[in-house]
């Protein structure tokens, strides 16, 4: 599964169609792409094209893990799903086009302006029932065109079932973003453009414990005297947020293999310092606080660095084995080719086990033959077995003729 992130306002300056088609091409062909959405919309133009993207590469869910408006809210569906988390809020209006109009006018610029508006709001008017339009076709029946237009005509927040009644979303989702959702309401409540958010929001995030977020770039100040206090249940936690401990243990998993994950880290002292961390940075200790680290450049480099040392060594070692391996292999053929050599001089030979088994009956057979000079041969002749020794006549022959 491959996730993409839309995230602010979606126009040029911001999360725009060369964005997407970017993200789009880094996915793996066929394999399922999830587009978390947090945005209060934008540009109607960028929000079509995007949609348009969507669905021409199809095999996409849509999941709001946030506040979704205005041309977000029908953005999404492009994708084959949409999936919104309970604890986002959902708003669809009108559109709207900016009116430029100041200064001092005679009755001709007045007309000229008037014609202006009328034109605009003719625009306006077509673009709300090409966007009605998308809200009832995925409604599938639950929606009219006349609900959809009076439904964007008050222009308010949602909560998620009523959009999920009204079918503008497919499914509600319990599946929580590590988001502040209380502050995001506040901020959402406190911009005069945007209606204030539905009073069951409000009271859930008041309820609702928030998790703190971290700078990821700047120091965290820990007091050594403070207690930290441990979480009581195992959290899965996001990528972007495990320690620089277990992200280094992942790595080393596959590198060297499963044996790895099977070992512990080594725990912290009591001032929240790692060792081995420490010494591939050359610092007496770093803080920790709730499964946090916070490293500069620097020290993300040379853990970087050293990763990359244990990869070479890793590849150095396996073409090393590789090497070795190679030539016990070509020891191992000519061992056998030898035997096989050994083997073909008769059937007598081949039925015998163990090579030096093998070389000593071919020795015993060559010492019986005339002419051939062996170990045995030559104890036959010193004590006189001549009865050992296969005579054969051409030797015979030939023997007063050697010297």
């Amino acid at each position: 599964m491959h996730k993409i992130r839309l995230q602010g306002e979606i126009d040029g300056w911001g999360y725009a169609r060369h964005c997407l088609a970017y993200e789009l091409s880094q996915a793996p062909e066929g394999e399922q792409v999830v587009l978390e959405v947090d945005s209060l919309g934008g540009d109607v133009m960028e929000a079509i094209s995007i949609s348009n993207m969507l669905k021409e590469r199809g095999n996409i869910i849509a999941h709001i893990v946030g506040f979704c408006a205005s041309a977000a809210t029908w953005l999404v569906y492009g994708c084959d799903k949409v999936v919104i988390n309970d604890d986002c809020a959902f708003l669809i209006h009108k559109c709207s086009s900016y009116v430029d109009a100041w200064g001092m006018m005679n009755a001709d610029e007045l007309d000229a302006l008037i014609d202006k508006l009328k034109s605009e709001k003719k625009s306006n008017e077509a673009i709300d029932l090409i966007i009605a339009q998308k809200y009832v076709k995925h409604s599938n029946g639950k929606m009219d065109m006349k609900a959809a237009l009076k439904l964007m005509r008050e222009e308010r927040w949602m909560l998620p079932s009523e959009a999920l009644d009204l079918g503008l979303v497919d499914e509600v989702s319990e599946e929580h973003a590590l988001t502040n959702l209380a502050a995001r309401c506040h901020v959402v409540n406190a911009m005069k453009s945007l209606p204030d958010l539905p009073e069951g929001l409000m009271e859930r995030a008041a309820a609702k414990p928030q998790p703190t977020e971290k700078p990821t770039n700047e120091a965290v100040e820990t007091p050594t005297n403070e207690a930290v206090e441990a979480p009581t249940g195992e959290v899965e936690v996001p990528t972007e947020r495990r320690s620089v401990v277990q992200r280094l243990r992942d790595a080393l998993t596959e590198i060297f293999g499963g044996s790895v994950a099977m070992v512990e880290p080594e725990p912290a002292n009591e001032n929240g310092s790692f060792t081995l961390i420490n010494a591939i940075l050359n610092v007496e200790s770093l803080q920790e606080r709730g499964g946090l680290l916070a490293l500069n450049a620097a020290q993300m480099g040379a853990i970087e660095q050293r990763l990359a040392d244990l990869v070479a060594q890793v590849n150095a070692a396996t073409n090393e084995r590789d090497t070795a391996n190679t030539e016990r292999d070509a020891a191992n053929a000519e061992r056998d080719n030898t035997l096989a050599a050994i083997d073909g001089i008769s059937e007598a030979v081949a039925a015998i086990d163990g090579v030096d088994a093998k070389v000593a009956a071919i020795k015993d057979a060559l010492s019986k033959a005339a002419g051939c000079t062996t170990e045995t041969h030559a104890e036959n002749q010193g004590d006189g077995h001549a009865e050992d020794v296969v005579l054969d006549g051409v030797n015979g022959l030939v023997a007063q003729y050697r010297r």
